[in-house]
């Protein structure tokens, strides 16, 4: 199976070798792997079979045949579609798109196959129009934009907090936990709910976010917890910033690991058991819908 990188040189690039030019445009991929994959016949300009050294002119078309390892995928989940965007339920395990070019195929290209106008809507093809990103261990609803002006006003929207969204986790929760939790620097009760906005920066390795002072502003709002078991609890909660592991590391702070999440002190399971319930991009998409993602069983 392969994949086509496909980009136009531009007057910048005019004069460059072919194999230069695509090491330096195309995210993940490394002049030395472009210059093999040419060497081996996988690169055309103009759709002519062309060699890593070729000079460039502005305004040819290069395609590069890049092979993809065979992984079995599994069948894409619409939720729902608008002019503006397409809603897909994204399973566990499953990137939501690829990191390089070489990787198995992620969500973004089901997406992209099923919806060719996608694929071009986002600067970096790789992102096949998503507006945003699950980690590959958390199920729920992605959006992807249909065109390059709804995908930049969608990112918009989310960087200024104006998309809800609401995650459901299954939690280790003491069956003696008090609600509200007493409060404490950065939880406040708020009628049936907290609001927890403990700040989130880098945590002590690369892989991992923590708690600190210095870190970023963040809200979420968290409803009481229902028991699903000795010391095991179903929570839903509601992000109001999207930083990065967000749902993971507050319901930690809480003391209520996510099961299945090793980084953050969850316990041993099968998968992450964080689920995007619901996505309300109704301020990019005003004919559309609260678009929710059916929970799966450990979670309903």
């Amino acid at each position: 199976m392969s994949g086509d990188i496909t980009l136009v040189v531009t007057a910048e690039d005019a004069g460059e070798r072919a194999d230069v030019v695509l090491g330096r445009r195309v995210a993940g991929l490394s002049r030395r792997v472009a210059r093999s994959l040419a060497l081996a016949g996988r690169l055309k300009i103009d759709g002519t079979l062309a060699a890593p050294a070729h000079r460039v002119r502005a305004g040819e078309h290069l395609v590069l045949a890049v092979p993809v390892a065979e992984v079995a995928t599994p069948p894409l989940v619409v939720l729902a579609v608008t002019d503006r965007l397409v809603y897909v339920d994204k399973p566990s395990g499953l990137h939501t798109h690829r990191l390089r070019p070489t990787d198995p195929p992620a969500l973004a290209d089901l997406v992209a196959a099923a919806f060719p106008e996608c694929a071009g809507a986002s600067e970096d093809p790789r992102e096949g129009g998503a507006v945003h990103r699950l980690d590959r261990g958390t199920s729920g609803v992605v959006a992807f934009a249909r065109t390059f002006e709804v995908h930049a006003a969608a990112r918009a929207a989310f960087a200024a907090g104006a998309v809800p969204k609401r995650y459901l986790a299954l939690v280790t929760c003491p069956q003696d936990q008090p609600w509200p939790p007493a409060t404490r620097p950065w939880l406040t009760p708020a009628g049936d709910t907290i609001e927890v906005r403990a700040p989130l920066g880098p945590g002590d390795q690369p892989s991992r976010v923590a708690v600190r002072p210095d870190g970023q502003p963040s809200l979420s709002v968290v409803e009481p917890p229902h028991p699903r078991g000795p010391g095991q609890a179903t929570v839903a909660l509601s992000l109001h910033t999207g930083r990065r592991h967000q749902a993971r590391v507050h319901l930690a702070w809480l003391g209520w690991p996510i099961v299945g999440d090793d980084l953050y002190g969850g316990t041993l399971a099968d998968r992450l058991h964080l689920h995007a319930l619901a996505l309300d991009l109704r301020a990019v998409d005003p004919d559309g819908e609260v678009v929710v993602a059916p929970p799966p069983d450990a979670l309903a």
